[in-house]
């Protein structure tokens, strides 16, 4: 439905308690440096480009905004509820060239043709708005338009999200002011609100500076990784994968295979020829479908918040919450924890977005793949595949193996299988502790056989595990 202005920026009117678009945040685009490698391992599991945040706006009552953001920079703006959560994503970068304006008219209002916040609708004022502003009122102004024009100051981005309101007249009866907002990294009024881990600088978050800490702050009882640190559930422990991100990132991201309910093995497909295993939703989504906005639409925040929001119904039902003696994850995190998550899942969930911070991109370790391709992949097809694949052996369908617990899929590409086979390695720096190794080294496996298929100390158990210590290196 088409918003009623009218209606939202009136004081008198309850729906002026109502909206829930309430900032504006502006980031630009991160460009690589010229020569740069590794950027696919620095930005992760995402279809998104680094971002840098520049700041927040807030949004006044008529739904406007007014903000001056860097001259030729590819910008991004995102509209915010209370929160901080962004309500959607908006996939086009923007520009302006030096004293150049623009606004956001034409694709945002209704195709019959002017804005909706234009004409008799921009120029009538409520009796109920604050005299000292309103009385400064110009034709055709919004309420940003005006108030910048009163306070140029106001043009400045800021660096959290800060809201008083000074629109609503609340000497007169009945007249209620909009609660204030102040969510900020540290400097909260309740220092309980403040962040107790790193705080991002110059809008950079990166996942192993300010995420990760998250999980590993010693909450007393409700430490994260006082429960969340084994496969089963979910491993939110700093160890690195085989990919040279943190396995807590790959476990956040990653969606499990999705089974075929008829013959219970994982469902493949062809992408651009190659054989891929489907996977099902992931607790953050990191890619950008229909636009929805990105910490809104992930089941994280659904889970950390105790909010319903936009997540899909497939997420809800792969991860249904916590149940029984476990603790209440909406009451987990601070307020300034709560939205570092948010900005970091909003701007696509990304591993590094400052490239040149400690650990990106170039000291990012990640396990050859043509090492992977000539020495552990045979092993793989020889020793493993006739249960870890979609097939057996005879191209029959397995009858004897169990996928419902089994991340480990092999679809016969190398490189598919390659990246299947990192996420079963959680540490690069001790071997045995990962399950591509501990697993297959215990006897009988699989469950019915008499011995281990690759003994530790064997000749395929120790090529295995030199190619996954190459990658504790340079760690």
């Amino acid at each position: 439905m088409v918003a009623d202005l009218r209606r939202i920026k009136d004081p008198a009117d309850a729906a002026y308690h109502c909206s829930p678009m309430r900032f504006v945040r502006a980031t630009r685009v991160v460009p690589p440096q010229a020569g740069s490698t590794g950027m696919r391992e620095a930005i992760g599991e995402t279809d998104f480009e680094p971002q840098q945040i520049l700041g927040y706006a807030p949004i006044e009552p008529d739904g406007s905004f007014k903000l001056r953001v860097p001259a030729d920079t590819p910008i991004a703006l995102t509209v915010l509820d209370k929160e901080g959560r962004g309500i959607q994503t908006h996939l086009n970068w923007i520009q302006v060239r030096p004293g150049e304006r623009r606004t956001c008219l034409g694709c945002h209002s209704p195709r019959r043709g002017a804005s909706i916040n234009s004409g008799t609708v921009v120029d009538t004022l409520p009796a109920a708005l604050n005299p000292t502003i309103a009385s400064q009122h110009q034709s055709g102004e919004t309420m940003a338009s005006l108030r910048t024009r009163l306070d140029n100051t106001r043009f400045a981005l800021k660096a959290d999200l800060e809201f008083q309101d000074d629109w609503a007249d609340t000497s007169r009866t009945g007249v209620t002011a909009r609660a204030p907002i102040t969510i900020r990294y540290t400097g909260n009024a309740n220092s309980a609100d403040d962040l107790a881990t790193p705080v991002p600088t110059n809008g950079f978050i990166n996942y192993p500076d300010h995420i990760q800490p998250l999980w590993t702050r010693d909450r007393g009882a409700n430490t994260c990784t006082s429960c969340h640190a084994d496969t089963a559930k979910l491993d939110l422990r700093a160890s690195i994968a085989g990919t040279g991100r943190m396995v807590s990132y790959e476990e956040l991201v990653v969606g499990d295979p999705v089974i075929d309910p008829v013959t219970g093995l994982p469902q493949t497909r062809l992408r651009d020829g190659e054989p891929e295993i489907v996977r099902g939703p992931a607790l953050v989504e990191t890619m950008a479908g229909g636009a929805v906005g990105m910490a809104r639409s992930s089941r994280l925040t659904e889970i950390m918040s105790g909010d319903t929001l936009k997540v899909a119904a497939a997420a809800r039902t792969t991860f249904p919450g916590p149940t029984g003696t476990a603790p209440n994850h909406a009451t987990m995190l601070n307020k300034a924890e709560k939205r570092l998550i948010a900005e970091w899942m909003d701007l696509g969930g990304l591993y590094y977005n400052n490239l040149v911070a400690n650990g990106s991109p170039v000291r990012l370790t990640t396990l050859s793949e043509a090492t992977f391709e000539r020495d552990v992949y045979p092993i793989l097809q020889s020793d493993c595949a006739s249960c870890h694949q979609p097939v057996g052996s005879s191209g029959a369908a397995q009858t004897t193996q169990s996928f419902a617990n089994n991340r480990f899929v092999l679809a016969g590409s190398v490189e598919g299988d390659y990246n299947v086979t990192l996420t079963m390695i959680s540490n690069v720096c001790s071997g045995p502790s990962n399950a591509l190794l501990r697993r297959p080294s215990t006897s009988p496996h699989p469950s019915g056989a008499t011995a281990a298929v690759l003994p530790a100390g064997s000749a395929k158990y120790n090529t295995i595990a030199s190619w996954i210590a190459s990658g504790c290196t340079t760690q």
